[in-house]
């Protein structure tokens, strides 16, 4: 049986959760299935890791590895002529969706499935059923945040009610599919995501020599950190040895300014990882990692967390509880209100064999969670649609 991906998640993403739960499928499909990803070339880690060939790498080998007057427009030429766009001929040619279009149209495949909300494939795919995954519907619950013709809105609105089955990666993407869309639940599948299974051995290297609280990824919109830097700001003026390390972007000038207003300037740190070895020892020596956001679809970095042996906390919303079920130390965030402080303060004065325990119930909820189980799952609503 043959399983066919499209690029569009690659091309979407140098390194994210969408990639990165696609390749890990892809990855870990059981035996007898045969898979197809609809990539020619990608700077994604992920399939970088694969093996796959790096951006650049079609033009960089075409008719030769020199370069000559006119290679750029003939390269153009040949890849869109080649996949039926003349029109096209002196555009820069989208590799691998002309692959993924080529590989749809050839048919030969039993299930395809799409890796993100572009439908440039439907005209291609015809009246073959498609496979759609859905992460969250963060856009449809908060729509201030988007545009009403956003890329994202309009394809959701498109594909979703499409697509021949769903999978959703936790009940509480599947309710809201439910509710906000009113996709009938015999429709949806929940498979919840995994965790590499290659065991973690920390480094010696540590990024900040004072303890420290770890926040990870975006900083934005319904993340809830600007609420989660109202209430943290009490509690590092109590514990001077105590930082704030953030990843992702740098902080903003805005940032910066309300960390000096708070004379909290040099207890926030922000640090780029550049490997998942660096962000895996991130959260090895932390004091707890803090998940303070108003709604995830499932919520990656408690599985890190899990897996590199760091407590963790978390806004008790969402699909929080859900996943990290007695495994977590949670808190409320409300608008004007917390009890973030409280929460914290019971964390860092646990005893030795209290933080044992708690980093063993940890390591038990973590054995819920594997890729190779949740491609088994996968595999099964692909043979229920071949």
């Amino acid at each position: 049986m043959k399983v066919l991906y499209d690029g569009q998640a690659f091309d979407m993403q140098m390194h994210g959760g969408v990639s990165r739960y696609i390749s890990e499928i892809y990855r870990n499909m059981p035996a007898g299935m045969e898979t197809v990803l609809g990539v020619m070339e990608s700077d994604n880690v992920y399939l970088r890791q694969l093996g796959f060939p790096v951006g650049g790498s079609a033009y960089r080998h075409f008719l030769s590895e020199r370069e000559f007057p006119m290679k750029r427009l003939l390269y153009r030429a040949y890849y869109n002529i080649r996949y039926g766009h003349p029109e096209r001929w002196d555009h820069t040619p989208k590799l691998n969706q002309l692959l993924s279009e080529h590989l749809l149209k050839k048919g030969d495949f039993d299930v395809f499935h799409a890796t993100y909300f572009d439908g440039y494939f439907l005209k291609a795919l015809g009246d073959r059923p498609f496979i759609l995954t859905v992460h969250d519907m963060i856009s449809e619950l908060f729509p201030n945040y988007y545009e009403r013709d956003h890329v994202l809105v309009r394809g959701k609105q498109l594909l979703i009610p499409k697509a021949a089955h769903i999978v959703a990666v936790s009940e509480q993407t599947k309710e809201d599919l439910m509710r906000i869309m009113q996709i009938p639940e015999e429709k949806i599948t929940v498979i919840y995501h995994g965790v590499e299974a290659t065991p973690y051995v920390p480094s010696d290297r540590r990024v900040c020599d004072d303890d420290y609280i770890l926040y990870v990824g975006e900083r934005h919109f319904y993340k809830n950190f600007q609420q989660f830097f109202r209430y943290v700001v009490p509690v590092l003026k109590r514990h001077r040895d105590l930082k704030v390390v953030c990843t992702g972007h740098p902080f903003s000038a805005e940032e910066l300014l309300q960390m000096e207003a708070q004379g909290v300037s040099d207890r926030f740190v922000h640090v780029f990882a550049e490997t998942s070895q660096e962000l895996m020892d991130l959260y090895h020596h932390a004091v707890a990692f803090v998940y303070p956001s108003a709604y995830e679809g499932f919520g990656m970095p408690i599985l890190e967390a899990y897996k590199a042996d760091c407590p963790v906390m978390l806004n008790e919303a969402s699909c929080f509880p859900e996943i990290a079920g007695d495994a977590a130390v949670y808190f409320h965030l409300h608008k004007d209100s917390s009890d973030f402080e409280e929460q914290f303060e019971t964390l860092y004065h646990l005893n030795p064999n209290e933080r044992k325990t708690m980093l063993e119930r940890q390591r038990e909820r973590l054995q819920h969670f594997s890729w190779q189980k949740s491609a088994q799952e996968h595999a099964a609503v692909y043979r229920r649609f071949a």
